[in-house]
């Protein structure tokens, strides 16, 4: 892991706020934390995006076929085996 030190200017009342969500008690900690969150809910928005295209895809490959599963079944179960 590569640490890059630097200097920022932060807002005391949001640092002061965000203490109180976090049990962070160093700022460089709550940053940290509030970096690695960021990180992960943009990861969690890229796998949502790409499941909507997987399933629109599907979808409009499968259109006038009569499935016993819905789409949305099919790609729940080829995640699973993932």
């Amino acid at each position: 892991m590569m640490c890059i030190r630097t200097n920022i200017v932060l807002n005391d009342d949001l640092v002061k706020e965000a203490m109180q969500y976090s049990r962070a008690r160093t700022r460089r900690a709550l940053v940290e934390e509030a970096l690695a969150t960021y990180v992960a809910v943009k990861a969690e928005e890229r796998r949502r995006a790409t499941y909507r295209e997987r399933l629109r895809g599907l979808e409009t490959r499968l259109e006038g076929l009569r499935l016993r599963e819905r789409p949305t079944e099919l790609l729940r179960a080829d995640r699973e085996r993932v």
